[in-house]
């Protein structure tokens, strides 16, 4: 048996990584600061796991976690997924808001990495995966915080792998493109017909179409599970080709 911890699970892309890991001999923690979309992705789930109303902004959020993952069983896997979308150009974006961001997409995660190593190094032990984006090599326009943040997981996931691959502990960073999740739902082309909207969103790559949730969350189960032993330091680009082709863009509005 052992136990697992998921950040924003209460939907999209962390709840679809919850019903991929939760299986007989694994009990997930899931976290998020949706307590009722907690609850209903808890109800939707056919094996038993816990929930935690926690901010991923407070480093003791995820000692809480890692508490309540150790009580069920030794905690082995840890996935950083919980995240905003932060849309504004460097001349647009606010200190609160650039903040803000960085406090959810960077530290965040840092903060549950660095849980999540100290926890697993007494039983040299353990796989931890940070959802990035391809937007940390491969920019939309008017997003500078998410870019950089982003960008951060990815070096953050390099150093880990490198500084406790000794001892046990893998580290990776998936880098998704675009996915039919409800972040991306509240930034589509309001008065579009939804079905359009993501027709559009997912000509952006080569496959003509966006990825579902579950197509990201299979690649993280795999980096979490034995069968990616040697896997660790990697960037797993998710992205149907996007990012192996060039494409147009629009240039901002000043």
């Amino acid at each position: 048996m052992i136990s697992a911890v998921v950040t924003g699970a209460a939907r999209g892309l962390g709840a679809a990584i919850v019903r991929r890991i939760a299986a007989p001999g694994v009990h997930v923690v899931a976290t998020d600061i949706d307590g009722d979309g907690l609850r209903r992705m808890a109800d939707s789930i056919g094996f038993p796991l816990s929930i935690l109303v926690a901010d991923v902004q407070d480093p003791e959020s995820h000692a809480a976690a890692a508490d309540l993952a150790e009580a069920a069983a030794p905690l082995t896997w840890w996935v950083n997924n919980a995240g905003i979308d932060v849309q504004a150009a460097a001349h647009e974006v606010e200190p609160r808001d650039l903040e803000r961001a960085l406090r959810v997409l960077q530290f965040g995660p840092m903060f549950g990495t660095c849980t999540a190593v100290r926890r697993m190094l007494p039983r040299r032990r353990g796989a931890i995966v940070n959802i990035s984006s391809i937007q940390a090599f491969a920019l939309w326009p008017r997003y500078f915080a998410y870019g950089a943040a982003k960008a951060a997981i990815v070096a953050m996931s390099r150093s880990v792998a490198v500084d406790y691959g000794p001892y046990g502990i893998r580290c990776n960073a998936v880098l998704p493109g675009s996915i039919d999740t409800p972040m991306l739902e509240e930034v589509l082309p309001p008065g579009l017909d939804r079905n359009e909207a993501l027709r559009r969103e997912g000509e952006v790559s080569p496959m003509g179409r966006v990825a579902s949730a579950d197509e990201i969350a299979a690649v993280v189960a795999f980096l979490l599970s034995d069968e990616a032993s040697y896997v660790s330091g990697a960037e797993i680009v998710v992205d149907g080709a996007t990012t192996a082709r060039g494409f147009p863009t629009t240039p901002i509005k000043l």
